[in-house]
């Protein structure tokens, strides 16, 4: 006679302290406990929770070691100023693509009337004039992003140079790199005109990054970055503020 035995893998172990943990962190994140204020006493906790002391220890600890609240001896449990919740973000082809590109091609710079979002996001008149730059950039020879840049035009910017090579939007309007970024990321459905340059489908999903540049609250140029959704990753490293 034999026993047939079977074996089923199981997922990662949720306990109660981690329930019970993500629920005071939520408080903490919505603002219902400030920094620098105590956290109710773990018998206020444990009753309100209904699980035991230890558990909420347990929840608080990790707590602590994620760095959302600290312990003073004899007094409690305070909500800390969580400063690793922002992250620098370099907005670079090399950054944002899976692979980086192998070459660019330059599809065309013209001076254009600006549409209707544009007059909003540049703060430029209506019957002002802009520059649009328009770029694909490809990894082994097939499109992974095609970048268009605006930038407001006045008299003496050139549309061409010798040895044009692509750059990002902010090493053009600003090479000393002293300006102020806004940055959108969203993910939307092709348009006709953007799926022919990135040979996608018409109506597929690609990441799109909406790029302002700004010089004292002045607005000096932007971009629209598409990228397929293949090709795309993003990254962050957080800082202490």
């Amino acid at each position: 006679m034999y026993v047939k035995c079977g074996w089923k893998g199981v997922g990662p172990i949720n306990y109660k302290y981690d329930e019970i943990g993500d629920r005071i962190k939520h408080k903490i994140q919505q603002g219902i406990w400030q920094v620098n204020t105590p956290l109710p006493p773990e018998n206020t906790l444990a009753e309100e929770y209904a699980v035991s002391r230890i558990t909420i220890r347990h929840a608080l600890r990790k707590l602590i070691e994620e760095g959302y609240i600290y312990s003073i001896p004899g007094k409690g449990n305070y909500v800390l100023e969580k400063t690793n919740d922002k992250y620098i973000f370099q907005i670079t082809p090399e950054n944002i693509l899976k692979n980086s590109y192998d070459h660019s091609e330059l599809l065309g710079s013209e001076i254009i009337r600006p549409s209707i979002d544009l007059v909003y996001l540049l703060r430029v008149a209506p019957d002002s004039r802009i520059i649009r730059t328009n770029w694909l950039l490809y990894k082994n020879k097939l499109p992974v992003a095609y970048d268009t840049q605006y930038i407001p035009y006045f008299a003496g910017i050139p549309l061409w140079q010798e040895g044009f090579t692509y750059k990002s939007i902010s090493e053009i309007v600003n090479p000393r790199n002293q300006f102020s970024e806004s940055i959108h990321i969203t993910s939307k459905l092709c348009e006709t005109r953007v799926a022919e340059k990135l040979e996608v489908p018409e109506k597929s999903h690609v990441v799109l990054i909406t790029h302002i540049i700004t010089d004292d609250g002045e607005p000096i140029g932007m971009r629209r970055l598409y990228i397929t959704k293949e090709a795309c990753r993003l990254t962050g490293q957080s800082y202490l503020a």
